[in-house]
């Protein structure tokens, strides 16, 4: 996410200087073309010829920056199109995973609490952590496995690094 702002920063700040160097070189052949008739009597002839080699720079370099700016915006597609892919991915595990786990519910409570939801299990696994209890504990006193009883705590986990480093 922090990458993605700095490239777009530095995206952003090429094409301002992209632009002001397009509005310069307009300016300056505007005002080039007005004066062209004086140059020869008012001596700016000198002038012309050093400025000449300095405006085909200046446009050279303005080409290379659209080319940059081109090359970042497809860099930061293709980060997007990524992104968006492992999103889908995840969602898609998380949805098994709920259904895996409301199945499982069902068959190791039976028709006890049918209702029982995944958010319900996990708050509960969340709770039992927080009071000092280990993942074999929380596994045996809710009859889930060590491994869920992992997950869901090593996600809690990893949640709140996300929201301190936010």
């Amino acid at each position: 996410m922090i990458l993605s702002e700095a490239v777009g920063f530095w995206v952003v700040m090429q094409v301002v200087v992209d632009l002001l160097l397009v509005i310069f070189f307009i300016i300056f052949i505007r005002q080039f073309r007005a004066t062209k008739d004086k140059r020869a009597s008012s001596g700016l002839e000198p002038l012309h010829r050093v400025l000449e080699p300095l405006l085909k720079e200046a446009k050279k370099v303005a080409g290379q920056f659209e080319t940059q700016i081109k090359e970042k915006q497809r860099i930061i597609r293709r980060l997007n199109d990524h992104l968006d892919s492992r999103i889908i991915s995840l969602n898609l595990l998380l949805s098994r995973t709920e259904v895996c786990l409301a199945s499982h519910d069902k068959e190791s409570r039976g028709e006890n609490n049918p209702h029982r939801h995944v958010y319900d299990v996990q708050q509960e696994i969340i709770t039992l952590g927080e009071k000092g209890l280990g993942p074999q504990e929380i596994a045996k006193c809710m009859g889930i496995s060590k491994g869920e009883v992992t997950l869901v705590l090593e996600l809690k986990k990893k949640f709140e690094e996300m929201e301190r480093s936010n």
